[in-house]
């Protein structure tokens, strides 16, 4: 057998992994989420081209692209995340596809020739592309920007690829701009500005000074009730305080 050697794809996520807890621990991510809040919305074409252009960047440098995603999410909020999101990788998944197939191909080719996935991939595409590009989409036998790039190399038409990316990419896309914008809520949510009426959770001040509802389920609203009527351990009549000390009310 022979032995592993380390390689810097090997080296990278956990060296990312070990980045993510440092700073979580040393650094005022509390402080960070609300700034980067604060200079979208104030800056918000920049912002919609900063997170456009890491997206095709990151897609064509054969990136991870989860985050970006979760970012979109964060910072615009679900429809406009997603648009963001799927714009920027239909830019970057076309451009990828027409490198594959024209000035990189030669070295694309000797990167996955070996790949038994790969190669079974491109026997179907000769005979049915647009459904196989499609659930190579939904199922992600290859990553997504690899597989930009691999798409190059077949028979599939480009109207096909381009048309089975876009739809097969949705639930994906979605996915990750609806976690972005769950962190964007509990941001809210630790700033104090959430309201309980009607057996929901309403986020006053969300992503660009909008309002969310989140629906609770009668047992939490029973355990909220209950926990106001034996609390005698604050001096204010807010819920709770956020680590800033802002007092979080019930109205």
């Amino acid at each position: 057998m022979r032995p592993k050697v380390l390689t810097l794809r090997n080296l990278l996520i956990p060296a990312l992994l070990l980045a993510v807890v440092i700073s979580a621990v040393f650094l005022p991510v509390e402080q960070l989420i609300t700034a980067l809040q604060s200079w979208a919305d104030t800056h918000q074409s920049s912002a919609l081209l900063v997170i456009i252009v890491s997206i095709i960047l990151g897609t064509l440098l054969l990136l991870p692209l989860s985050l970006m995603m979760m970012l979109a999410g964060f910072l615009f909020g679900l429809g406009q995340g997603f648009a963001v999101v799927w714009i920027a990788s239909l830019i970057a998944s076309s451009t990828a596809f027409w490198i594959g197939r024209s000035f990189a191909r030669a070295w694309i080719e000797r990167r996955i020739q070996r790949q038994p996935t790969f190669m079974a991939i491109d026997r179907a595409i000769q005979r049915k592309g647009f459904l196989v590009v499609l659930l190579t989409r939904l199922v992600m036998l290859v990553p997504y920007p690899w597989l930009n790039y691999s798409l190059g190399l077949t028979n599939v038409s480009f109207r096909d690829y381009a048309l089975a990316t876009n739809i097969g990419s949705v639930p994906t896309f979605f996915l990750f701009v609806y976690l972005g914008t769950t962190v964007s809520n509990i941001a809210a949510i630790v700033n104090g500005d959430i309201s309980l009426e009607d057996a929901t959770l309403r986020v006053v001040r969300g992503k660009g000074g909008k309002t969310r509802v989140v629906p609770l389920v009668p047992q939490v609203i029973d355990a909220l009730q209950e926990w106001f009527g034996e609390r005698s351990d604050a001096d204010h009549d807010g819920l709770f305080t956020g680590r800033d000390g802002r007092v979080i009310r019930l109205d």
